[in-house]
């Protein structure tokens, strides 16, 4: 923030603090980080539910994998896309409105896509649930960047994604056999109750007066003409794309497209329930519980990774999940295929697992810790466009793969991105300590 904002949030006695002395001295940041996290941990939920009741709708409605990669892929990209504008618009509305609104209609929008009756209505909801909670990864992790400070990005990126992922455990192990009693569509309805709650929750609870407010510059601006304010609308929208003249986040941001192949929360949770039902014939009660192994590694990976890195650096810890990352997805195919022991799928799904899910905290820390304080929310803003819009597309892509050659082609497939990303993450130039910057 510019001196000027700093003075307008802090009394005379507080002028002279820095503003990230300024949001340490406000109080309940655990809160604050619970109800992000737990807004996260909705939409990961549903995200992990889905792949639950794809199977179901598969056979109810005879749609092919690659209807199936569609209705991941395309909400996913129009969802991504739209990440990029929450950058600009939260410089004009508060945070906790756009991440509290958006998962009350993430909610809502949960509720209808237990209404459908074939595949156009599935990509329709599902399409309004992802342009609903788009705002929740620029917005969320930005805010959290903010409400913690840079010495402590690792940390609350990583509780961003694990304590969201705390959520998505319980999800499979009472989806399953709750599928089996009352159908997809009840389980829909209920699974869109939390979301409302914890998007009213936020609305009236969340921080984000004083240093973290980011309208305070608007209000000390004076009043502009219409043809002025249109001109700073396009120079702030021109704004947005300046990340992509460095160097290094740039590489990031390619790294993230890339590594999208293989994204857990994304094509691995999507594409391993559809494999134990349609190749290994494993029921839906048992695959909840098989994805509650796999989704395990969801929490203890991005925990784990993420304070690791605030100590050895982020670079060197994704290069340790990404060659982990491939190296499981290989033992998978190799342990999960047709005439293996059952016993061996389950740890073959937490080790998996564990691998899979740590290195999106670690990306984003590593973007953190890359861009300056005055490009991070725009960086940010065009990393997960990127990531979710453009890598999006690898969901029909392995759907496509799967109708054409078969699971363990799109797996592998998956393997190698986590290679490729890794192999890029080499391009990038030494980076000052954070102390640095």
């Amino acid at each position: 923030m510019k001196q000027a904002e700093q003075k307008s949030t802090a009394g005379p006695s507080q002028a002279a603090m820095l503003p990230e002395e300024q949001i340490a001295a406000l109080p309940a940041a655990g809160r604050d980080l619970f109800l992000v996290s737990t807004a996260h941990a909705f939409i990961h939920a549903i995200t992990v539910l889905m792949p639950l009741i794809y199977p179901l709708i598969q056979e109810e409605y005879h749609l092919s994998y690659t209807q199936i990669g569609l209705v991941v892929a395309l909400p996913n990209a129009l969802g991504g896309l739209l990440q990029v504008v929450f950058g600009l618009v939260s410089r004009y509305i508060l945070r906790k409105v756009l991440l509290g609104v958006g998962a009350i209609l993430g909610g809502l929008s949960t509720f209808l896509t237990g209404t459908i009756n074939g595949f156009w209505p599935l990509m329709a909801w599902s399409t309004a649930f992802r342009l609903a909670t788009a705002p929740q990864h620029p917005v969320g992790s930005s805010y959290l960047t903010d409400r913690y400070g840079q010495r402590r990005h690792g940390y609350a990126l990583a509780w961003h994604i694990a304590g969201g992922n705390i959520g998505t455990l319980a999800v499979p192990f009472i989806a399953g056999p709750l599928l089996g009693l009352w159908g997809w569509r009840p389980l829909l309805y209920v699974a869109a109750l939390p979301g409302i709650l914890i998007g009213i929750a936020i609305l009236i609870l969340l921080e984000e007066g004083g240093p973290l407010d980011r309208r305070s510059r608007l209000r000390q601006q004076p009043a502009r003409s219409l043809a002025l304010r249109g001109r700073a609308l396009i120079q702030t929208g021109k704004s947005l794309l300046l990340p992509l003249r460095d160097r290094t986040l740039l590489i990031i941001m390619a790294v993230s497209i890339i590594a999208a192949g293989g994204r857990g929360l994304g094509n691995v949770t999507t594409y391993v329930p559809l494999y134990l039902q349609n190749v290994r014939h494993i029921d839906s009660r048992l695959q909840g519980v098989l994805l509650t192994l796999l989704l395990l590694g969801s929490v203890i990976g991005p925990l784990l990774g993420g304070r690791l890195s605030d100590r050895l650096g982020r670079r060197p810890m994704l290069y340790l999940f990404y060659g982990a990352s491939a190296v499981m997805t290989f033992l998978f195919i190799e342990l999960a295929r047709p005439g293996m022991p059952f016993w061996l799928i389950p740890p073959a799904l937490l080790l998996m697992g564990l691998a899979v899910y740590a290195e999106a905290p670690l990306l984003q820390a590593y973007l953190a810790d890359s861009a300056s304080r005055d490009l991070r929310d725009n960086a940010f803003s065009l990393y997960f466009a990127l990531a979710f819009g453009v890598g999006s597309a690898w969901g029909g892509i392995i759907g496509w793969l799967i109708d054409q050659f078969g699971f363990q082609l799109a797996f592998i497939v998956m393997a190698i991105s986590y290679l490729l990303a890794g192999s890029l993450l080499t391009l990038i130039r030494q980076q000052p300590t954070t102390s640095e910057r």
